[in-house]
């Protein structure tokens, strides 16, 4: 770091003092003698009260020399150790030795340049564990220089190692398409699965005319053993590989000692302490047998389900690195490409995008790369089955292909997340790309006799302006993609680094939200419904607000989607539920006329399992009459319609109403109509804002009444706000609208009052 002369000399995350002696005072003194101004400092900074005390991801405190000042409870939970253990420590000798490297240039950037950095390290849990996190470093500031740093850290250990595997296996099959040496490849397919298993393995390849199994590679085993076993007769006498082959199934042998199968090898096996066998045969398309692959333990034990996978998957890389020469096309598409949708897989992309780099900056060009996730991908999964997400992606990898130049490459990134690496020099030859991928999305996608219309948000980073690497440019149109998606999605966004800094405001915002409930921030405001033929009040909409620490109205578009993501929706909107009926009640019991009580249900709420029993209670227990209840739900909801129908069924039983809401704006299939039992639609605001001056939204409009009429549903339009829109509707028969012409949401008791004003109650 550089300090001015001016600002002083400034405090060095990890510098150390030429006297040993001196260090070892520091060491043991300075920091406790540091701590209560320190801690003083970030006390007055909100940023960390707020953290600290509520959030779910491990916060820790870090003074100038890297010593750890504080840590929250998460922290103690993930790390094992007590606050105590690790306040005065150096926060280095808790990291991995190959990690120390990065997090000094981590944090050093953060106290030169006084920003906000991301990184990932891995450390030791109290208990031996290798712990991995994602860590966003943020600068403690006094009088404009960085004192310390705040760290907020997310465990992805889970994350880390499904990739590690992923990663190891593409590996091997790398080593498979390079025509690397088989028994180099076996020897590191063998090495991984012994990593992750903890076991010590064997590959045996199947002669034919001798009916044996002659040793391929075994990395682990000692070579007693080996030699003992080369050239095992196939049989119900030839161990667990010899029974594998004979048998052409997997065979798992608990304990060696009193299986028959070990007759003739059983004192090798004790002798060199292997006490469990499992052995999977290894078999072509054909039918014919290559070898087998075996798993050996040192205690007795029984393998477990994801051990059974593995076993699967190692024996199917084994099969095709010994089917090597007749299979090398088809080893290098899976090696590099995605079986799915046919595109370049992340590797292939990753080592692309590299290469171009390399070619980009010899040459002074510009690259620019694009990343694309599909919104609301997750309801046709949960709706329709993985199947149809799958089809659905194939799909959309063909079109992509279809919209985008040859010279582009395209690649499918992970889950429903593609990749794309363009010779765009500009930022508006990037947006043009981007047009045109939007583009391809307007059509929708025909899947299972559904057309589904599914929208991309897209973000953008551009070599050399966002990164001079590719791990930094994919993670900087990532960042991208993610305010395009905050945007309202189906757009696209640049990179901007200021964004960097919404992350711990979305961590604070998470945090509040948690709290809200138990802080009575939560309200219901109430819109008046009114009934067209003749005009008059016939229900209200119970809309959930957000005082947040009773100084701000947060917008409903800015936490329901966290809510729902964190799954804070289903106590909010069992809330919400049990608010809005005792409220109903209250006006029932005041001599007011009973009317329709609609209420919102999320996605995540309507796939509760006990979602009619709690429905059910709250109704009993509030003493509400169901039949003035009607819950509203999206179209896509309603995909997977025979179980959605069989909820709907039972609440309808119940006497409760269903409606479909925001109708005409997710799928178009109307047949489901048919077959669910729905009381009301809901008319989007979207096609009754423009409808003065819009054809399509008025034909739109006419359409859905005219289809709702004929299946006897009731219509009401929402986002009334003028005459003009009013007399549309009543010349094409809506039956009911709501909007701000008629009163915009307000509180209970301001509510009732406009009841009073229009309607006094009953005598």
């Amino acid at each position: 770091m550089n300090p001015s002369k001016s600002q002083g000399p400034r405090p060095d995350l990890y510098a150390r003092d030429s006297d040993p002696a001196r260090n070892a005072k520091k060491d043991l003194i300075a920091p406790k003698e540091r701590a209560s101004a320190f801690l003083l400092l970030a006390e007055e900074q909100s940023i960390y009260r707020s953290l600290y005390a509520y959030s779910t991801d491990a916060v820790f405190l870090l003074d100038a020399e890297g010593y750890i000042m504080d840590i929250n409870p998460s922290g103690e939970r993930m790390s094992g150790y007590s606050q105590e253990e690790l306040r005065y420590t150096d926060f280095n000798r808790f990291l991995l030795p190959a990690d120390v490297e990065k997090s000094k240039a981590s944090f050093q950037a953060v106290f030169a340049e006084k920003r906000t950095d991301k990184t990932e390290f891995s450390f030791r849990s109290k208990t031996g564990g290798v712990v991995t996190v994602h860590v966003t470093i943020v600068p403690l500031l006094k009088n404009g220089e960085v004192v310390g740093v705040l760290g907020i850290s997310r465990d992805i250990t889970e994350q880390e190692q499904s990739a590690r595997i992923l990663d190891d296996q593409n590996k091997v099959l790398e080593m498979i398409a390079k025509s690397t040496p088989l028994e180099e490849t076996l020897d590191n397919l063998l090495r991984m699965a012994e990593y992750q298993t903890g076991a010590k393995c064997s590959i045996h390849r199947y002669n034919k005319k001798s009916r044996t199994l002659s040793n391929l590679a075994a990395p682990s085993l000692p070579s007693d053993y080996m030699n003992a076993v080369e050239n095992v007769p196939i049989g119900e006498k030839g161990g667990s590989c010899g029974a594998s082959v004979s048998r052409k199934e997997v065979v798992v042998v608990e304990d060696i000692e009193c299986s028959e199968l070990w007759e003739n090898y059983r004192d090798v096996a004790l002798r060199n302490g292997l006490r469990a066998g499992w052995s999977l045969p290894l078999i072509d398309s054909e039918q014919e047998i290559l070898g087998t692959f075996a798993m050996y333990y040192e205690v007795k034990r029984l393998p477990t389900e994801k051990e059974m996978e593995l076993i699967r998957k190692t024996g199917y890389l084994a099969r095709l690195a010994i089917e090597q020469e007749r299979s090398a096309s088809i080893i290098y598409r899976m090696a590099y490409h995605d079986s799915l949708t046919g595109l370049p897989n992340r590797r292939f992309f990753q080592e692309k995008l590299e290469s171009s780099i390399a070619e980009a900056a010899r040459n002074g060009e510009k690259l620019s790369i694009l990343y694309l996730d599909l919104d609301r991908f997750k309801t046709v999964n949960d709706s329709l089955g993985h199947g149809a997400g799958d089809a659905l992606l194939a799909r959309i990898a063909a079109r992509l292909k279809n919209a985008l130049d040859t010279d582009s490459c395209i690649a499918r990134h992970g889950g429903d997340e593609f990749a794309i690496l363009t010779q765009d020099r500009q930022m508006s030859e990037a947006a043009v790309t981007a047009q045109r991928i939007l583009h391809a999305f307007v059509e929708p996608f025909e899947v299972g006799g559904y057309e589904l219309f599914v929208t991309p948000s897209v973000g953008i980073s551009m070599y050399p302006e966002h990164g001079d690497n590719a791990a930094a440019l994919l993670q900087h149109a990532d960042a991208a993609m993610y305010k395009a998606k905050e945007a309202g999605k189906d757009t696209y966004a640049l990179y901007e680094p200021e964004n960097e800094t919404k992350t711990g405001a979305r961590i604070l915002l998470e945090n509040d939200l948690r709290k809200s409930l138990e802080k009575n921030e939560l309200h219901l405001f109430y819109q008046p419904q009114i009934s067209l033929f003749p005009q008059r009040r016939i229900g209200a909409e119970a809309l959930l607000r957000w005082h947040r620490g009773g100084k701000e109205w947060i917008s409903p578009a800015d936490f329901i989607p966290l809510a729902e993501e964190t799954g804070l929706i289903l106590p909010i909107g069992e809330w919400v539920l049990r608010t809005a009926c005792r409220q109903g009640k209250s006006w029932i019991d005041d001599g007011y006329e009973p009317f329709i009580m609609a209420i919102n249900l999320s996605p995540r709420q309507f796939r509760q399992r006990n979602l009619v029993e709690l429905i059910r209670t709250i109704l009993e227990e509030t003493g509400y009459p169901p039949q003035f209840l009607e819950l509203e739900i999206t179209e896509g909801m309603t995909l997977d319609v025979e179980a959605a129908s069989h909820k709907m069924k039972q609440l309808r039983d119940m006497g409760v109403h269903i409606s479909i809401d925001d109708f005409g704006t997710g799928y178009s299939s109307l047949h489901y109509l048919k077959r669910l039992p729905i009381s009301r639609l809901k008319v989007d605001r979207s096609f009754v804002r423009d409808i003065e001056t819009d054809l399509g939204d008025r034909d739109i409009v006419k359409a859905i009444i005219s289809m709702a009429h004929n299946l006897k549903i009731t219509v009401i339009a929402e986002g009334v706000e003028n005459e003009e829109q009013l007399a549309f509707l009543e010349a094409n028969a809506c039956d009911e609208v709501q909007g701000y012409l008629f009163g915009r949401p307000i509180p209970a008791d301001e509510f009732r009052q406009s009841m009073d004003a229009q309607n006094a109650p009953k005598q």
